[in-house]
């Protein structure tokens, strides 16, 4: 098929790469742990059967005039598998692969939850017996012959996990803390190995209307997804987590209690309720209190000067609208800020928080207003008598000194030393400052768009032999096309690939449409007329392509600087006026230009300018009166997201030769047999595309149209 391109060299092309260029594959990393619904990063753990694929050009003729194909560069295939986290998890649901977004399908990957035990990979049983481990409680995406393009690089990927625990959050998207807390302490292949009997149920468990975690959380709409990536100790992630869901976790009796600090009842929208224990368990008093040197006030207080606290807290977030971009979320105090000043907070990074808007609002508001509103601290002893209080607990206090009366505090810690005194500290207890209200915010969304995004195919395209005045004297083929679906333009497409065969079977790219064709259809029909037409008006809709059509003067008009195809006629227009939505009102017409019959044009007719959108390909000899198959492979705005070449509709074209200075030479220099009923070019200039149809082979022929 040397009729294709311009002859090329036979310079020897060798492969650039011999092995795979890498994003992550580390033997030492942990396996990540996956809560509810998150994105995370793989760690590329094997492959194998790295190909170099030649890519050839168009081939050149050989001798005899065979085709010989010439390699113009390679591209690269390995088998792989990527680790994502600890199984099992429910399931993907987002790939990212470099800057675009794609599904487990679209990339052509075999998914496997991580249970245990999980069956071996059918590919890797058959291929490599040898090496066909289950890997069992690993979450792992695996592929034969993954493409890898021209560069030999597996991409950066990252999938958005649906983890552990995936929607058992309020929110149906992310996880119960509560859960997930009980699941990372007792959970016997990747927890901290606490048993069930360790922990106290009742407080990190519970019903509508008690005082437990896990209502808490619900009754203020917190839910989250932590994804541990890196090796932490565990009470530091404890730790983390409780900051954000405003609780305390306190070892008494041989159990671990879970206490929020939630000091007020909470009804949320959707009907939970949490209530608080805010019963205090004693009335300490100056009776109750040890003054071991006999002459000091048993009860010391300090205070936090309100100048040196933060009135603007932010927390950062992962937000799942923005594909889990970095979001900072800002509560603020406007009350404390006219009094104190802003001060801003150091950041705390939650990025188990991938609401940013409600849940994340809600979490940076507990925070500051626990931060601004308790400032006082109290310092007592008791005797071993009051051994049965622990952190968390309510009880109030009376000094004469410092003019409290039965004044609630919340015990932080308590300490006991050798003689069994018991050093207690505790801090006030100021209803409603750890229940936030959720108010309305908002965020920068600077979503970044997907560069893999699929192209809409293209509308029925523009195929046309000019007249020798346009093409020169050479044959030409004049191509164009737009991208849409039912009639409304993409405005994702960015051009197609054109690729022609003799035969429907094997294709040669010969072209490329680098934008959109300005074209669309008739409104209203169009009365025949000659010359400078003054008296019709040529209404047309140009939604399919959304392209938008300018005027010119009337001298530009008629030397076809607004040069346009109607049916089979050349015209040009002086006037363009919009009279609605993606329609004009073309007026002051040049008709019948170059050769062609200013024609009756009735509505549906196709309207296409032939600007430089449209791209002119010279026809080979071997082209003319051959039927020739052309698909338009479309592709996006980043020249990503290509269409598959089989889902392309084949449109079929029958070359004349119509623009070289001698047909009849032409069709000569095609070493096919003269056909005379093909050189009758005055009448035959353009071919009319206004009924194109898919024949039943799944093509469109174009051939058997009349101009």
């Amino acid at each position: 098929m040397s009729w294709l391109r311009a002859k090329s060299t036979n310079a020897a092309v060798t492969p650039s790469y011999t092995g795979l260029q890498l994003q992550t594959s580390v033997s030492t990393v942990p396996i990540p742990i996956v809560w509810g619904i998150t994105k995370i990063s793989v760690n590329l753990f094997w492959y194998n059967n790295f190909q170099a694929v030649p890519q050839y050009n168009t081939p050149s003729s050989g001798k005899g005039g065979k085709p010989k194909p010439t390699v113009s560069g390679y591209s690269y295939t390995a088998d792989v598998m990527m680790a994502l986290c600890e199984g099992p998890i429910s399931g993907i649901g987002l790939v990212w692969k470099d800057q675009s977004v794609y599904s487990l399908s679209g990339l052509g990957l075999t998914f496997f939850t991580g249970t245990s035990p999980q069956s071996v990979w059918g590919y890797l049983a058959s291929a490599y017996p040898a090496q066909a481990l289950a890997y069992q409680g690993t979450a792992w995406v695996g592929a034969a012959s993954y493409a890898l393009g021209a560069s030999a690089n597996v991409g950066n990927h990252n999938f958005e996990v649906v983890g552990v625990l995936g929607a058992t959050g309020i929110n149906t998207l992310d996880a119960d803390p509560a859960q997930v807390i009980s699941d990372f302490l007792t959970n016997a292949q990747y927890g901290v190995g606490l048993s069930g009997a360790s922990i106290n149920a009742a407080t990190l468990f519970g019903f509508n209307g008690d005082a437990s975690l896990q209502t808490y959380c619900r009754a203020l709409g917190i839910a989250f997804s932590p994804a541990l990536i890196n090796q932490e100790q565990a009470s530091g992630i404890l730790t983390r987590w409780l900051q954000l869901v405003n609780c305390a976790a306190v070892w008494s009796g041989g159990q671990l209690k879970f206490i929020p600090y939630g000091d007020a009842p909470v009804t949320s929208a959707g009907g939970w309720i949490f209530n608080p224990n805010l019963t205090p368990i004693y009335n300490l008093t100056d009776l109750d209190f040890v003054d071991e040197k006999g002459n000091s006030d048993p009860v010391k207080a300090s205070r936090v000067d309100p100048f040196s606290l933060p009135t603007i807290q932010r927390i950062e977030c992962l937000s799942r609208q923005d594909q889990y971009a970095q979001t900072s979320v800002e509560a603020r105090d406007q009350s404390q800020i006219e009094l104190y000043g802003p001060r801003v907070g150091s950041t705390i990074q939650a990025h188990e928080i991938c609401d940013p808007f409600v849940v994340g609002a809600t979490v940076a508001q507990l925070i500051l207003q626990r931060g601004l509103y308790v400032r006082a601290n109290f310092t007592f002893k008791l005797s071993w008598e009051y051994c049965v209080l622990d952190p968390m607990d309510i009880v109030t206090i009376s000094d004469a000194n410092l003019g409290l009366s039965n004044y609630p505090v919340r015990l932080l810690s308590i300490e006991e030393d050798d003689r069994g005194m018991l050093t207690v500290i505790a801090e006030e207890l100021t209803a409603g400052i750890s229940t936030a209200a959720l108010y309305p915010t908002a965020g920068p969304i600077s979503t970044p768009p997907n560069q893999g995004a699929s192209a809409a195919p293209v509308n029925t395209p523009v195929i046309v032999e000019p007249p020798p005045s346009l093409s020169g004297g050479v044959p030409q083929l004049w191509v164009g096309a737009s991208g849409g679906n039912a009639g409304v333009a993409d405005p994702n497409w960015g051009g197609a690939f054109v690729w022609a065969s003799l035969d429907n079977l094997t294709y040669q790219q010969i072209a490329t449409i680098g934008q959109p064709a300005r074209q669309g259809f008739l409104t209203a029909p169009l009365a025949a007329a000659s010359g400078f037409d003054i008296a019709n008006t040529l209404r047309v809709t140009m939604a399919e392509s959304g392209g938008a059509l300018n005027g010119s003067t009337d001298a530009a008009a008629q030397s076809g600087v607004t040069l346009s195809l109607v049916d089979g006629e050349l015209l040009a227009y002086a006037n363009a006026t919009l009279s609605g939505a993606n329609t004009y009102n073309l007026s002051r017409l040049q008709r019948g230009m170059f050769g062609s019959t200013g024609a009756v044009h009735l509505v549906g007719a196709p309207f296409a300018r032939l600007d430089g959108s449209i791209v002119h390909y010279n026809l080979p000899p071997n082209y003319i009166g051959q039927t020739l198959y052309l698909k338009f492979q479309s592709f996006n705005v980043f020249g990503a997201g290509v269409q598959s070449l089989a889902s392309c509709v084949a449109y079929v074209y029958t070359p004349t030769g119509a623009g070289s200075a001698d047909p009849i030479a032409a069709q000569l220099a095609s070493g096919l047999p003269l056909d005379l009923g093909l050189v009758s070019v005055p009448a035959s200039v353009f071919d009319d595309f206004s009924s194109i149809t898919a024949a039943p082979t799944g093509a469109v022929d174009l051939g058997s149209l009349t101009s």
